[in-house]
């Protein structure tokens, strides 16, 4: 409903299609909102029966920007339906919790299962793969800890009052059923699997030992109340491996040793962390939510976060007159000799505004907004923090038709936030005498056509163009690959248009010791 809710906020009309098998409860909360007073011509309900009426919904002129929460491959099937349409997308994850032999043990424990069986194991943030240092596997006690606390779990009917294992919400998941059906090499069951029901909805919680990151149950989404161990030598290993990954959904950390907990926050790769706490049961404005990689389309802005209800609204901005450089906006300019230049005694006086704003504005957010860690919940016990991270990655993609000023609005704030950022145009693009002037070999720049620039598109992380006109080829393209196309027009707000060059990450730390604090964890944290 986060995805309503912030359609609705930004003044759209919207059509929410549920999947078949949560229509009542879809129903439910839009009769919600239609008692708080939202028009029914604002929110409607549609349910269809197949692809074909969905298709036709979702690539209908009418609809200005699709949200899906589900599969991956729903969302390429979306995207490939309607390339043009903007896609902000949660997928799914294959999730892991890390356990190191400086984790406590007995905690590390009750968090999995509590992340691995809540909701019969189908949340897309649920855990899938117990990542467990060599010395803890080998221990017997830990073994026969974790085999005790599964088998514990009460499995049934929703109806029965003492249930925490339920039916899930399908008997069709093949993936699932392979997985169960299917040992490989080394694999065996600490806990082995059983249905309770002859329609095969329940499933008993049950663990594989063993697993290997070549195999099946590793490498797959089970969406289904079985864990996978792994045994690793060291955290080193436990990140490289869950980094391998084509998922960024949630992962977890049990460590008590500090320099553990800053290595594996530095260097893991997923929308959401948590250390020491369980890896499910995100709260909007606390853990705002969304993945990296295949794990989400689109942006990266994150559901339930500060940024999410600007996705779905237009920018427009208002003219820009009489503004002069701060000695912060100057600061940032520092090393751009030329382009100072530029501004000072080439540019028209409506265009160094506007620059001169951009420059204030970037600088200023970034110091404010972008640059910081934030904490605005302040629980204590419980750390909860936002931060941006740099793309890896970009690549501005020019056109003829598109300005200089516009180009140095994307060259100025991609650097402000540290993002890499190359620059791509077509040979014989006259604003290339000036860019190269003003950036010279701080900037990757390269020549190429249109058809040289769609074959590279896949070693860039994300695209940057000035506007949305553009070849339907670039679109036809970024489906395939799954990659956003940042195409909104430049704009001097930087708490607008940096977005454009950065992800999201959130970081949950439970520092307390069973309801114990001796001390607040530093402030890197």
């Amino acid at each position: 409903m986060g995805g309503v809710a912030a359609s609705l906020a930004a003044g759209n009309s919207v059509i929410l299609k549920p999947a078949t098998v949560a229509l009542p409860v879809a129903w439910a909360f839009a009769q919600c909102f239609w008692e708080a007073g939202v028009p029914k011509d604002a929110l409607q309900v549609v349910c269809t029966d197949g692809r074909e009426p969905l298709n036709y919904l979702t690539k209908h002129a009418a609809i200005r920007h699709i949200i899906l929460t589900g599969g991956t491959d729903t969302a390429f099937r979306l995207l490939k339906n309607n390339p043009t349409c903007p896609l902000s997308a949660e997928t799914g994850g294959k999730n892991a919790i890390i356990l190191t032999a400086s984790g406590d043990r007995d905690h590390a424990i009750q968090n999995v299962v509590t992340s691995a069986f809540g909701n019969a194991g189908q949340k897309c943030s649920a855990c899938s793969l117990f990542l467990v240092e060599k010395s803890v596997y080998n221990d017997p006690d830990f073994k026969a800890k974790l085999h005790d606390a599964v088998t514990s779990l009460q499995t049934g009917s929703a109806w029965k009052g003492g249930t925490i294992v339920g039916p899930m919400i399908t008997n069709e998941n093949d993936k699932l059923l392979y997985a169960i059906e299917h040992l490989e090499p080394g694999e065996s069951w600490l806990v082995a699997p059983e249905f309770l029901d002859e329609r095969r909805y329940i499933l008993k919680p049950c663990v594989k030992w063993g697993v290997r990151p070549d195999s099946y149950t590793f490498k797959n989404e089970l969406f289904g109340p079985l864990l996978a161990v792994v045994c690793i030598e060291n955290l080193k290993e436990g990140v490289e491996l869950m980094n391998a990954s084509e998922y960024g959904l949630t992962a977890g950390l049990q460590s008590l040793d500090e320099k553990e907990q800053a290595y594996w926050k530095f260097w893991m790769q997923a929308g959401n962390l948590y250390i020491n706490r369980g890896i499910t049961g995100a709260i909007v404005n606390r853990q705002p939510f969304g993945g990296m990689k295949r794990s989400a389309f689109g942006g990266g802005i994150k559901a339930g976060g500060p940024n999410y209800v600007s996705c779905f609204v237009d920018v427009e901005e208002l003219p820009v007159t009489n503004t002069t450089l701060t000695k912060r906006g100057a600061d940032a300019l520092v090393g751009l000799i030329d382009l100072l230049e530029f501004l000072r005694k080439r540019a028209e006086p409506k265009v160094r505004s506007r620059l001169y704003k951009a420059v204030n504005s970037y600088a200023v957010q970034y110091d404010k907004v972008f640059s910081v860690e934030k904490d605005i919940n302040n629980l204590m016990g419980e750390r909860n923090t936002f931060r941006y991270l740099s793309v890896s990655q970009m690549v501005l993609r020019l056109f003829p038709h598109d300005t200089l000023e516009d180009a140095l609005l994307v060259m100025l704030a991609s650097a402000q936030v540290r993002t890499p950022m190359a620059l791509s145009m077509q040979p014989g693009d006259p604003k290339y005498m000036d860019l190269r002037g003003f950036y010279g070999r701080d900037v990757a720049f390269k020549m190429e056509s249109d058809e040289e620039f769609l074959a590279s598109m896949g070693s860039y992380d994300r695209i940057r163009t000035c506007s949305p006109d553009i070849p339907k080829a670039y679109y036809e393209k970024a489906a395939e690959l799954g990659m956003y196309i940042a195409t909104a027009k430049p704009v001097v707000e930087g708490r607008l248009e940096m977005l454009h060059y950065l992800k999201e990450q959130s970081i949950s730390f439970e520092y307390h010791r069973y309801g114990s604090i001796t001390e607040e964890p530093a402030s890197s944290f």
